[in-house]
């Protein structure tokens, strides 16, 4: 894969189910569509967003498949192969390279509180078990491992390190990040509310949970910076940022679904433990969405 097509907005694909949590792949198909129509730059499955950690892997599969089948060769595919130990990581990566992948996005291990020489394995390890490119994913709220800037400069070493995902928060982190030399590595915004920072230092755009039902907002924001537009880059990431806080109102990713669900595409509850929006919360969601996307 290009490496210059790790970039713009790429949406962090939600997984639809039933009423029994069973996945609805023909709604999950129409959601590709969705996201393509509305001129995204690619597609990151299986990550957060699409509750990989509530999915078997044969699922997983499925939803690799259906996407190529979908969208294959149109738009790039990022797939989420993160896991708590390095043997099953290797696996998903060579399940993403034999399905069809473009690429994979690692996040750390989570569970434990893992030294900088063990991440380093983790992710060398993972490396040479694929001729994909590989997206490191720092997401230290999340997992309790932390990609320190000297970390990621070591893994920028490795031949197939495309880049990183940086959800860690601190933009002077980002911008750490966007100083390391390497032709080719990419640097992707992974907290909604700093896009257009990302964007502004240099960054290659952003894979965004929001993105996913709001495709058109994120994408705009991207669009009109690199039309030089940067007033209105900045009016779409303060209307982003007022949609973001609302991911207060439920466990996440159950905003995000709500919000697919306005849009008139069926995403479904998240699978148990986590719950659909309250009836006032999601009143307070839509009446927030109607204003955005009708302003």
């Amino acid at each position: 894969m290009d490496s210059t097509r790790i970039r713009g907005i790429i949406p962090a694909v939600v997984t639809p189910f039933d009423s029994n949590f069973s996945i609805e792949y023909g709604e999950y198909a129409k959601t590709l569509l969705f996201l393509e129509r509305a001129g995204v730059h690619g597609l990151f499955i299986v990550g957060n967003a699409g509750e990989f950690y509530a999915l078997t892997e044969d699922e997983k599969k499925k939803i690799l498949k259906t996407t190529c089948d979908t969208v294959g060769g149109r738009l790039p595919i990022f797939f989420g192969s993160g896991a708590a130990s390095t043997q099953e990581a290797v696996r998903l990566t060579g399940l993403a390279e034999s399905e069809g992948a473009s690429a994979v996005s690692v996040i750390t291990p989570w569970l434990i509180k893992a030294k900088e020489d063990e991440l380093f394995n983790h992710y060398r390890t993972i490396c040479e078990s694929t001729r994909l490119p590989v997206i490191v994913y720092n997401n230290p709220v999340v997992t309790g491992n932390t990609i320190s800037p000297s970390l990621m400069r070591r893994l920028a070493e490795i031949d197939n390190i495309a880049g990183i995902k940086d959800s860690c928060g601190d933009l002077a982190v980002t911008i750490e990040f966007l100083q390391i030399q390497k032709k080719g590595f990419m640097v992707l915004a992974g907290r909604d509310g700093l896009i257009l920072s990302t964007l502004l230092h240099g960054g290659a755009g952003a894979i965004s949970s929001i993105a996913s039902a709001c495709p058109e907002l994120v994408v705009s924001i991207y669009d009109a910076f690199m039309g030089g537009d940067l007033k209105r880059a900045n009016e779409q990431q303060f209307k982003l940022a007022e949609l973001r806080q609302l991911f207060q109102l439920g466990t996440f990713p159950s905003v995000v679904k709500a919000a697919l669900e306005f849009r008139g595409i069926r995403a479904g509850n998240p699978r148990p433990p986590v719950a659909p929006l309250s009836p006032s919360n999601r009143k307070l969601l839509d009446d927030t969405l109607a204003g955005i996307l009708n302003g």
